[in-house]
Order: structure tokens, then sequence, then C-alpha cells
């Protein structure tokens, strides 16, 4: 088709979308913004095959209260947000109505489609690009502390693999220590995700924009922070005035509730802010990644023996101050399996908005009433995982094609 193409948001949603869409022969143009801003930024860093929910899943209001008020969860709500989002329609009311076991089976199976291809998208795009990832294909592992956690987890992803049709091994103690020798006696089992990639994401983001750079896609530094309706055709405010581009593209993350609102539209992505730390370099390798169950923390290994942890899931506002005692207790839940972290100076913090829909879905699709506004949003916690086969659909869309898992993602269904 060829054509005008402008991309609100320079992470990984935004730049496999403008790859894909300079393949097809669009003039893409990206206005990125800080990259290290963007949720993909600060990413685990995990292209994950057995994640099959992008939001936590807590049953029921009561619950998510109380899990919210135990200062050692990793799920918090800021009391501004839960003020704001309480009512009818809001977003905390819909997240509570949408985790139902039904619901979150559905759900699965739409996500699952998505996580199996883009596995391969990645590597395709990493290896013709010489994009400087980090690149690390040996799996990850999950690893228990609580026997209780282990039973339960591994009996539901046993099932739910032979269900979706990814691989996972169950491993005792003695295995999982003989897989990654840094866990500690006290790992009673854990979950090997043979198909899992691991990226370094800070790496990953700049090189790719690099790469988009040198095949004549334009990434700008600046972003944009409004966009209109005009006659049926949406325009954005940028540094240069009012841009018309053919496509307008908005993957502004957990700004994207805030860039479509100036057009009077309200689609309910909201801020699930995660955390990142990144120790000083260690000579103790990990062979892979490990995700540390019991609460929820997650470490990777940079080339220069950096550990990056990431936890949390915290609503707030992305412009909300960090609340930097939980970058200590990350390391301190997950001490317990991998005391390596012990006594590691952390070279960087760094607090990142994910961004979320209720119902734990992306949202991708055209907007209805315009000719030429589309939106690719909402990938909370898969977001790298997810990015590469969403680049894929949003180029089929503008394509004029109509991708079958679109049908689910659509924004329609918060009209």
């Amino acid at each position: 088709m060829g054509g005008e193409v402008l991309i609100v948001g320079g992470g990984f949603v935004g730049l496999h979308s403008a790859y894909r869409l300079h393949e097809l022969g669009y003039r893409v143009r990206v206005y990125a913004g800080d990259l290290s801003r963007a949720a993909s930024w600060g990413n685990a860093g995990i292209i994950h095959q057995g994640s099959i929910t992008a939001v936590p899943e807590v049953m029921g209001l009561l619950k998510l209260i109380r899990l919210t008020l135990r200062r050692d969860s990793y799920v918090s709500i800021r009391p501004s947000f839960a003020l704001r989002e309480i009512g009818p329609k809001g977003w905390l009311t819909r997240y509570v109505s949408e985790v139902r076991s039904g619901r979150i089976a559905v759900k699965a199976r739409v996500l699952q489609r998505l996580l199996l291809e883009s596995r391969s998208l990645w590597l395709d795009v990493i290896r013709r690009e010489g994009i400087d990832a980090e690149l690390n294909e040996s799996g990850s592992i999950e690893v228990f502390a609580s026997r209780e956690n282990f039973e339960h987890e591994s009996e539901f992803r046993s099932r739910e693999s032979r269900e979706l049709g990814y691989r996972v091994r169950v491993l005792d103690g003695d295995e999982c220590r003989e897989m990654e020798p840094l866990l500690s006696e006290h790992v009673v089992g854990g979950l090997y995700y043979p198909d899992d990639l691991w990226i370094n994401p800070q790496r990953t983001v700049y090189s790719f924009a690099d790469a988009l750079r040198r095949r004549g896609v334009e990434v700008i530094d600046g972003f944009v922070d409004s966009v209109g309706i005009e006659d049926g055709r949406a325009y954005a405010l940028t540094r240069n005035g009012r841009e018309r581009p053919e496509v307008l593209l908005v993957c502004a993350g957990a700004w994207t509730r805030k860039v479509l609102r100036s057009a009077g539209l309200d689609v309910p992505v909201v801020a699930g802010r995660g955390y990142l730390a990144v120790t000083e370099p260690s000579e103790r390798r990990l062979a892979r990644p490990v995700i540390c169950a019991d609460q929820r923390v997650i470490v990777g290994q940079t080339r220069a023996g950096e550990f990056r942890l990431s936890s949390y899931f915290e609503l707030a506002s992305p412009e909300a101050p960090p609340d930097n005692a939980k970058f200590e207790r990350m390391r301190r839940w997950a001490l317990p399996v991998l005391p390596v972290l012990k006594g590691l100076g952390f070279r960087i913090t760094w607090v990142g908005s994910r961004p979320c829909t209720p119902d734990g879905l992306p949202v991708v699709g055209k907007i209805r009433g315009t000719e030429n506004l589309y939106v690719a949003a909402g990938h909370c916690r898969l977001g790298a995982t997810l990015s590469a086969a969403t680049g894929k659909i949003v180029a089929e869309m503008i394509e004029g094609k109509e991708p079958e898992v679109l049908r689910d993602l659509s924004p329609e269904r918060f009209a």
C-alpha cells in the first residue's frame, strides 16, 4: 500500500510496528520520546512462552484489598489511584469484574496465540538486523522456596501447557541446582521453560532504534503530547506543529490514555508500575534468567555481569515518585534462593510504567469514527514478549487485513 505513518511511542511495540510497516513500503516516522522512560527500557527481558496473564489475577475486590495492604506484597495501589478508579466505570471496578476463572481461560488462549509467534519474530529481527540484544537462548527457570506454592504451580502449569501448547519441565530442588548452580538449598523445586529467550532491554531498545534508522525510518527523540480529530481524520501536535499523516498509530504505553483523551477518546490504559534495580558486576554467572516465584522477582544478568532485579505491580500515576524502600526489598525477597546477590551495590534504580488494561488484554485496532487513527498498547507485563507479534498484526491491520485475533483486542470492547 505505502504512504506515510506517524507512530507515537518508541517502546518495543512501536519499534516492531515501525519495522514491519517499513518492510511493506511505508514511510515511517516514530516519535519515540525519552526511551529511558519507556516500560520497554526497564522490562525484565524474558520473551516468555509460559506467561498467559498480563496483569496479576486477583480473585475479587476483598482479596485485592488484603493483598495491597500487606507490606510484603508485590502488588500495591497508591491511595490517589484507588480513589480515582474505584467508581462504577473505574479501572479497578472493571478489573475486579474480569478476574473470573472462565474469563481468565478465554484470555489465556488469546494471549498464547501471540506468545508462540513472538519468539520466532524476535529472533528474525535480532539476527537479520544485527541487534545487540545480549540474546540468551537457554530458557528460563522459575524456582520456589515454598513447597505449597511449588506443588500448586507445577500442577497448574503442567496442565495448562498441554492445553495451550508451550513446553515446561517440572524439576525437583536438586535438578534446579544442577541446572543453575547459584541457587541455594532453600529451593524445593522449579519449572524450566526451554523455549524462553532473554534480552537486555536497555541495550536492545537503543540498538533496535539504531537499526531502524539505518533502514531509513525516522526515529525522533521528541514525543507527541496530544492528537486531534478533524473531519474524521486524526492529526498529531508535535514540535513541528500539526502533522497530518496518512496513518497515525498510538503506541504510547502508559501515556496512551492521556494522548487519546486530547481527541475526546477514553481507552482505559493505566500505569502498573514496575521497579528495576541493576547491581554492580559480578564474576559469578547465571546460565539463564531466574524467576523467584514466591514473590515474583525476576533476575537476569547482563553480558557485563550485572544482575537485573525486577518486580512489583504498583497501580499509580506514571509521574508519582518511587517508593525507594522497594528496591532493597526486591533483593531481600530474592536472597533466599540467590544468595549471590548479597552485598552487591545497586548501580541503577528505576521505576517505569507498564500500560495495563482492566481485562488484561492489549488494545489493538482502529478507532471507530476515524479514517486513519489506530492504537496498539496495554501489553502490561508482557510488553517485550508480545511486541513482535503485535507489530506484525498492526502492519496487517493497516494493510486492510483483519487478523482473527483483532476481534478480542479491539478498542471497541471498552466503548
